[in-house]
């Protein structure tokens, strides 16, 4: 891959790395571990990454170890590749095992730094929030998780203060805005179910702002689109990848994983690059739900 332009921060975009504590295997067939390390070898060799992102789903359990292990994991790679890392819960996280180990999100600021925390208690009902600086972008993390439910939110008070941290002084070359639940319209019956609620709210916050990319995870399938006119990009997964051109109303995933490769230039131009890191052994078919299956997926996951 080339080398960026200079000024151009580059992001590796990672999403769903569902690790768990005890090595047990995501959907009773999948090692994350294993997948997660095929995916940091993959692109072991792509130049001048600046900053790292896990956009949620860090977990598949919420232990602390699990935490652990992406920290050891992903963190490493950061610091060995001199980049910052950053991650922010999913539908899956548990935020108490989050802040134990990952504190506000932000891990590594620019040049692979440790960032220091005040480990201040937060009961798990108040969303994980958190902001750096790197390479002159002003990175806000957004918890859009809602504990013991699969779809995503931003409350009253996370949207009033990214508003006003974006009413502050511009930063030099915009914002990055990082959220696991997307924006964007859903690819399956499942994941519409479990979609971020009233994306029109932020809508409004982000639009005339300096946010240059919303960066997303979730659906487990490269996604690109927009929100008030400002790019939208969602990472494929590492755990597995979501068949989105199979029936709308079943739910199916093979063993492919992936991640993305973001460019972001000084002038505010965009663009990503997706890296596929295919694992054809054994049977590719992580799970197959039915119809009435995902039903009952949604209803214990909604609520309803």
């Amino acid at each position: 891959m080339q080398t960026p332009a200079p000024g151009t921060l580059r992001v590796l975009h990672l999403s769903g790395t569902h690790l768990t504590g005890d090595g047990a295997l995501h959907q009773g067939s999948v090692d994350t571990t294993a997948a997660l390390e095929a995916v940091l070898a993959r692109v072991d060799d792509v130049p001048g990454v600046g900053l790292v992102v896990v956009s949620g789903d860090v977990s598949e359990d919420g232990s602390p170890e699990s935490y652990a292990a992406v920290r050891d994991r992903v963190g490493g790679w950061a610091e060995g590749h001199g980049a910052a890392f950053v991650a922010v819960p999913g539908n899956h996280d548990l935020r108490e095992g989050f802040r134990q180990v990952l504190a506000n999100g932000h891990v590594l600021g620019e040049g692979g730094r440790p960032l220091a925390h005040t480990m201040e208690y937060h009961p798990p009902t108040v969303p994980v929030w958190g902001q750096s600086l790197v390479a002159g972008r002003r990175v806000v993390t957004l918890d859009t998780s809602v504990p013991g439910a699969g779809y995503g939110e931003l409350d009253d008070p996370t949207l009033e203060r990214l508003r006003t941290v974006l009413a502050e002084e511009p930063a030099p070359y915009g914002t990055v805005l990082v959220l696991h639940h997307p924006p964007l319209p859903a690819p399956t019956a499942l994941h519409e179910a479990l979609q971020l609620r009233d994306p029109g709210a932020l809508a409004d916050v982000v639009r005339g702002s300096d946010v240059r990319v919303v960066l997303a995870g979730h659906y487990h399938h490269h996604f690109a689109g927009s929100l008030a006119g400002v790019p939208v990009l969602v990472a494929p997964g590492v755990a597995n990848d979501t068949d989105v051109v199979g029936p709308w109303s079943e739910e199916s995933a093979s063993t492919d994983s992936g991640a993305l490769v973001v460019d972001l230039a000084e002038d505010g131009s965009v663009w990503s690059t997706p890296v596929r890191v295919p694992r054809p052994e054994g049977d590719r078919v992580v799970f197959r739900f039915d119809a009435e299956t995902v039903t009952r997926i949604i209803d214990a996951s909604t609520g309803r």
